[in-house]
């Protein structure tokens, strides 16, 4: 399985955090081979007007990526738990054995998208696909502004429609499900409710360059919305490979219970997973008294 195991340090979880985000590019890149070492870079592309479809929307069809390196992480805020929620997500962190994907259940959306791994997207007159290479995943959904599926389970990826505002596609996604987690690393506990709401902006500023706007709204467990941005680049030569969450697992047995109520959740880009929470100044020592004069 890609998954890490879950930490038993701050050091530790960055290290594995950090190695879980270049796995992508080094898979595709050969031995010896890692997106650190330039083997994977966005390609230099002559940039173009933003092409359209026929019936005179933008087009996002191709293949898309935010980047090759752990700095090219789009999750740097703390998402805005309520204190109830947060103290479940410090639980979730502490017991280190809790992340679904360590128990072979999908990623699903939106933590499935962005980093390292390639999605691509195939516009077709009222209606779009969108690929994901992690979890070798896929949505589906109309974008002539019809309202939600009535039918639609509650799942991990959500029921998805879309529709347009000038040249923003605007996706609505509702009915998920309260298993998966939410976007920031392996085992940080950022679980959301079945109330959670995914409003996408999708925004083509020209050929090569996509943006996607993105707002959670979970009223469960959150205080107020969330915002992010992905900023997508065009790479029409990179390729998918097969990435299945549980090839050969070997994580959940070496999981294990955080050491230290010191440790908090942070995300891959070493940022806290809750809004106020902080690492605690380092221990200091008592200063020995002074001896009286003799």
């Amino acid at each position: 399985m890609k998954a890490a195991a879950i930490r038993t340090s701050l050091a530790s979880a960055a290290i594995l955090a950090w190695c879980l985000t270049l796995l992508p590019a080094a898979a595709q890149s050969g031995a010896g081979e890692s997106a650190e070492s330039g083997a994977h870079k966005l390609p230099n592309l002559p940039v173009k007007p933003t092409p359209r479809t026929a019936d005179g929307h933008p087009d996002f069809s191709g293949m898309w990526i935010e980047g090759y390196k752990i700095s090219d992480a789009y999750f740097t805020a703390p998402y805005p738990y309520t204190p109830a929620a947060a103290a479940k997500v410090r639980e979730l962190y502490k017991a280190g054995d809790k992340d679904p994907v360590l128990h072979c259940l999908p990623y699903g959306y939106p933590r499935n998208l962005g980093g390292a791994h390639p999605i691509q997207l195939v516009q077709t007159p009222g209606q779009i696909a969108i690929l994901y290479e992690r979890d070798t995943a896929f949505r589906v959904f109309p974008t002539d502004g019809r309202p939600h599926w009535e039918g639609a389970d509650p799942s991990f990826m959500g029921d998805s429609v879309g529709h347009w505002e000038g040249d923003t596609l605007v996706v609505d996604i509702t009915s998920f499900n309260d298993i998966a987690w939410l976007p920031g690393g392996e085992g940080t506990g950022a679980f959301h409710s079945d109330a959670l709401h995914v409003i996408e902006k999708y925004a083509r500023k020209d050929s090569n360059n996509m943006d996607i706007a993105m707002t959670f709204e979970d009223p469960k467990v959150f205080t107020h919305p969330y915002n992010t941005v992905h900023h997508m680049h065009l790479v029409p030569d990179e390729h998918f490979y097969e990435d299945v969450t549980c090839t050969n697992e070997k994580d959940l047995p070496r999981s294990r219970p955080l050491s230290t109520d010191s440790e908090i959740p942070h995300n891959l880009a070493g940022k806290a997973i809750i809004e106020g929470d902080q690492l605690p100044a380092p221990a200091r020592k008592p200063t020995p008294a002074a001896e009286p004069a003799k």
